[in-house]
């Protein structure tokens, strides 16, 4: 169950909170942008000194912000750690990869120690990444720990090998096993688990898996909230209009594209469609190459890379949202879609369960490859022909978006934030 709140959590103390945040950048989108977020939000009620690793140009936007706006600057103090690019290899080799970031976690560690010899802390928290196989090492301290939102327990569905390809499937099987071991017998994973005072999950499926596989408890508080698109209006296709379908993403096997390329190739002749494609990565242009075979490139514009307020440009002007992620938390870009209105055409997986309802999306089962690629195949020519049906589940994307709060996040943080306080006193 998502967390629900109790009256302490609006009458709670003033905490002082030492708190790591790996990515974090007030104008990105994904785990930066999300970082920033948790920050902003918890530093209305609590004092927050936060490590943050330097990357991508972050620090004068850090700072940007902290000029704009007096309550931060009294109550948020931010201590910058370089975190540089890992060498290339580490994207075939992920343990490798970790390696480098648990370098990074040491030198924040070192921060947070003296920090915490200077400040003596009421708690301190690990906010981000959200991957539960790099705790950081707050949990060493002699403080309540809290950690979380955490996702990455579930493994990849390798039945979904045609989907991401040879290589894609060959990473993912090396990546399960090691995430089967990981989540049951990685010392530091363990050792951070037992100390903490309150894990928070990002999804209810992680927090079904963290109880099934370690009898672990834990809250779920979701690793997002809503975002600002600025003007929203709801959407329908005008008479004669294409239904304007926009997919944003990395190109990588696990964000599944060739799912709803596969699905387009399958519509009724009759059916009018366009997408728009966000983004860029390593499978860009195997995915155009899949999409020229199978006779569907005169449907797609491929936008690449652009910045936050160019996608969201791109987006305003579509009329439905889709997401194919085979394995993903609850990703910000479905915030940004529904809090501009656009309705939500996902697998029923993830984090997507939890925020997509029938009301604002469609849900399509997670099973095998070619009933998923029907099922998106079937709602998307639906939804072509049924322009009032979008208009009615883009009233229900604005209204879903607007049951979301940064404001209630850090309430029930602040929730946590007592329960490890209490936990640590007993």
């Amino acid at each position: 169950m998502i967390m629900q709140l109790a009256d302490s959590a609006f009458d709670s103390p003033r905490r002082r909170v030492l708190a790591v945040a790996a990515a974090c950048h007030p104008d990105r989108g994904s785990e930066p942008g999300l970082g920033w977020a948790w920050i902003k939000a918890l530093a209305e009620r609590h004092d927050l000194w936060v490590i943050v690793g330097e990357r991508e140009g972050n620090r004068p936007a850090i700072q940007r912000e902290l000029r704009k706006n007096p309550m931060l600057r009294e109550h948020l103090r931010i201590f910058f750690v370089p975190r540089p690019n890992p060498p290339r290899i580490t994207r075939l080799c992920p343990p490798l990869y970790y390696r480098y970031y648990r370098q990074w976690h040491a030198l924040a560690f070192a921060i947070a120690r003296r920090l915490h010899d200077e400040i003596r802390f009421d708690v301190a928290h690990q906010i981000n990444m959200i991957g539960y196989r790099e705790p950081g090492y707050l949990w060493r301290l002699n403080l309540p720990f809290v950690w979380g939102p955490i996702d990455g327990v579930t493994n990849m569905p390798l039945r979904f090998w045609r989907i991401l390809g040879i290589g894609g499937t060959a990473y993912y099987v090396v990546y399960n096993l090691i995430n089967t071991w990981q989540r049951r017998f990685a010392p530091r994973v363990q050792q951070a688990r037992a100390r903490a005072g309150a894990l928070a999950a990002a999804s209810e499926g992680t927090q079904r898996l963290l109880r099934q596989l370690c009898n672990t408890q834990s809250h779920v508080i979701h690793d997002t909230g809503p975002v600002e698109t600025g003007s929203a209006e709801t959407k329908r296709p005008r008479d004669g209009e294409p239904l304007r379908l926009v997919w944003s993403g990395l190109h990588i096997p696990r964000k599944g594209l060739p799912i709803l390329l596969h699905a387009l190739r399958r519509l009724p002749t009759d059916t009018r469609v366009h997408v728009d494609i966000l983004g860029g990565g390593p499978r860009t242009r195997a995915w155009q190459r899949l999409a020229t075979r199978l006779g569907i490139h005169a449907r797609l514009t491929w936008r690449g890379r652009l910045s936050k307020a160019e996608a969201l440009d791109v987006m305003r002007a579509g009329h439905v949202f889709v997401i194919t992620s085979l394995r993903d938390a609850t990703s910000s870009v479905l915030m940004e879609a529904l809090s501009l209105g656009l309705p939500v055409i996902c697998l029923d997986h993830c984090g997507f369960t939890d925020v997509v309802t029938p009301a604002c999306g469609i849900k399509i089962p997670l099973t095998h490859t070619d009933d998923v690629i029907a099922g998106f195949a079937r709602v998307i020519a639906d939804l072509a022909h049924k322009p009032d049906v979008v208009r009615d589940l883009s009233e229900g994307a604005l209204e879903r978006a607007r049951t979301f709060s940064w404001r209630a996040n850090a309430s029930a943080m602040t929730e946590l934030y007592e329960q490890a306080i209490a936990h640590w006193a007993a």
